[in-house]
């Protein structure tokens, strides 16, 4: 019951991994359409080989029966199943760099399901925001991978917090492990599961947002948020039978 390093299919990699000619095909209209496909039809066939299970299914039935918006956050290495995971009746909506690479990223998690907001997490991160804010004022899901898109892995950055003193909304970690699985090279070891392997979400507590926005008050509630991910990061792998988790 394992996690191992590999080298992972050239649509799962970003960066200098690429080769120079998919990252050509990208940058047209006709590659991003057919490679995007290429690249759900691949997670897609990988995600139906395991068997899924979630920890807290009514705990999930009753989040998603009564809510006016939230903020959904999980590690940057858990980026890939969570489409597959979440129910598409109660999409996420994720921010998405107009870059290359943010634009193949989200063509792909649309055709499973999550909806997008054109923004950077980086370059104008207001507005971002803004757009994510628009989101939960229609009483959607927001989601946010709080140590993305460059990390360090595992330490949250302001964002979700920003965003729930601006909205009012809570915030809602979940995180997913399977028994067996891959690693992606890189700086967030991207989880991969293995097929046929048993897997399993787990939804954490929300945390309410904080009505007072001053600095001490944030970064409380942000190390707070931290530890909460890593606990139901740490759980989902305990659930899962694999070793624990870093903190």
């Amino acid at each position: 019951m394992t996690c191992m390093l590999f080298n992972p299919p050239a649509a799962f990699v970003s960066g200098p991994a690429r080769p120079v000619m998919l990252k050509r095909l990208i940058r047209t209209k006709i590659g991003l359409f057919c490679l995007s496909w290429i690249a759900a039809i691949i997670v897609a066939g990988l995600m139906i080989t395991v068997r899924w299970r979630t920890d807290n299914p009514a705990g999930l039935r009753a989040l998603l029966a009564d809510h006016d918006g939230f903020i959904l956050v999980f590690w940057h290495e858990h980026i890939l199943s969570m489409p597959w995971l979440w129910p598409r009746r109660h999409a996420m909506t994720a921010l998405q760099s107009p870059h290359p690479d943010g634009r193949m990223l989200a063509h792909t998690v649309n055709h499973l399901g999550v909806r997008t907001v054109w923004g950077s997490s980086n370059r104008n991160a207001l507005s971002g925001l803004r757009g994510l804010k628009r989101v939960l004022d229609r009483g959607r899901i927001a989601t946010i991978t709080p140590d993305g898109p460059r990390g360090p892995a595992r330490m949250a950055a302001m964002g979700p917090v920003a965003l729930a003193h601006l909205s009012g909304k809570p915030i809602v970690p979940v995180a997913w492990a399977t028994d067996r699985c891959w690693r992606a090279p890189g700086w967030d070891g991207m989880r991969i599961p293995k097929p046929l392997s048993r897997g399993v979400l787990v939804i954490g507590d929300p945390i309410d947002a904080p009505e007072n926005g001053d600095r001490d008050t944030m970064e409380t509630l942000r190390q707070h948020l931290e530890a909460a991910m890593n606990d139901t990061a740490r759980t989902a792998d305990r659930l899962a039978g694999l070793p624990d988790s870093p903190a």
